[in-house]
C-alpha cells in the first residue's frame, strides 16, 4: 500500500515537531558568569583607588544575599585585605575561621553588625593568598548564637585570573 500526501504530511509534522522538542529541551550551555566580580572606586579616596574582588551566596528564592567574601587591595600594592559580610544572629566572641580545601589560614574579627549582616574583616598574608590561588573552595566558619558551627563555601574556581586582573 502506498502512502498518500497526507499520511506523509503528518509523519513529518510528527518528526518536525519531536525534533523541536528535543531541541527545547536541551538549549545550549549558556556562558557561565565570572565567580568573582572586581569593582574599583577612588570614593574613599580621589588620590587612591582600591580595587575589589567579592563572590556572594545568594538565595535563589527571594535573592537573598546570605554572605559575601571580598578581597580588598589598594592599586599597585600588594596588601590584601579580606572583609567578610555574615548573617545576624552569630557569636561575636568566637571570630570568623578562614580555611582553604580545609586547611586553616586565618581568622577574621567582627568589627560590627547592623540590619544587613555582621562584617568581620582580616590581613590576608602570603600563604592566605597562595592557598586560594591554589585551591577548590574557601569556607568561612562561625558559630550561631547558640554556639552550633555555621560554614559557607566559597569557589575559589576564577579567583586567580580575577585577580590577574588587578591594577
Amino acid at each position: 500500500m502506498k502512502p498518500t500526501t497526507p499520511t506523509i504530511l503528518a509523519v513529518a509534522i510528527s518528526l518536525l515537531s519531536g525534533a523541536t522538542a528535543f531541541a527545547q529541551a536541551t538549549p545550549p550551555a549558556a556562558p557561565a558568569a565570572p565567580m568573582w566580580l572586581m569593582s574599583c572606586s577612588n570614593r574613599q579616596d580621589p588620590a587612591q583607588l582600591v580595587c575589589e574582588l567579592s563572590q556572594s551566596i545568594v538565595l535563589t528564592q527571594g535573592n537573598q544575599r546570605v554572605a559575601t567574601a571580598s578581597f580588598a587591595r589598594v592599586a599597585g600594592q600588594t596588601r590584601t585585605n579580606a572583609n567578610f559580610i555574615l548573617p545576624v544572629g552569630v557569636l561575636l566572641p568566637a571570630g570568623v575561621t578562614v580555611a582553604v580545601d580545609g586547611n586553616r589560614v586565618g581568622e577574621a574579627i567582627y568589627q560590627s553588625c547592623d540590619a544587613d549582616g555582621c562584617y568581620a574583616t582580616a590581613d590576608v598574608g602570603d600563604a592566605w593568598l597562595k592557598a586560594m590561588r591554589a585551591g577548590e573552595t574557601l569556607t568561612l566558619g562561625l558559630k550561631a548564637q547558640d554556639g552550633q558551627a555555621v560554614d559557607f563555601g566559597f569557589q575559589l574556581d576564577g579567583f586567580t585570573t580575577t585577580e590577574a586582573m588587578l591594577p
